[in-house]
């Protein structure tokens, strides 16, 4: 428990550290072609597709990080009604998230194969490479999913 536990922070660290990068490369991004826009009157054309998926891969980042920190959203209509139940409704919770995490990565790996072949718009990019964070993302949160049950079952004795 205690290594899955290590693994899990090490991995917070880890998409922590990309998260901060990556938004700063934006915001350095859309500084500069704000810039290039107003003052020299002409921009980079590639600047905005790079925000987009820069902007993307934070999205499914932080999803992950809402996963690990338990902060996504959540209806607790059902689990306020149901104190008793509470600790197995909330590992009924971790299972769900799970499994639905477990089949985004799945999917994203086949989205991921099948767009192999083509490059972003303007950018010299595959998109398979671009798409890569979904099945990224997807193994992440269920390593976290999985460290949350093991932490919550040590938790709870």
């Amino acid at each position: 428990m205690r290594t899955l536990k290590l693994i899990g922070q090490g991995l917070e660290k880890l998409v922590v550290y990309t998260v901060l990068l990556l938004m700063a490369v934006l915001v350095s991004l859309v500084f500069i072609q704000v810039v290039l826009r107003y003052v020299f009157s002409n921009g980079m054309v590639w600047v905005e597709e790079l925000d987009r998926y820069i902007f993307v891969w934070l999205m499914f980042l932080g999803i992950t990080m809402g996963v690990y920190k338990q902060k996504h959203i959540a209806i607790t209509a059902v689990s306020d009604r149901l104190k008793g139940l509470s600790k197995g409704i909330q590992l009924l919770v971790h299972f769900i998230t799970g499994s639905f995490f477990a089949v985004l990565c799945w999917q994203g790996i086949e989205f991921v194969m099948v767009n192999m072949t083509g490059t972003a718009a303007v950018l010299p990019i595959n998109l398979g490479i671009i798409y890569s964070i979904i099945p990224i993302s997807g193994f992440i949160a269920v390593i976290f999913v999985v460290v949350l049950m093991a932490t919550f079952k040590e938790e709870k004795r």
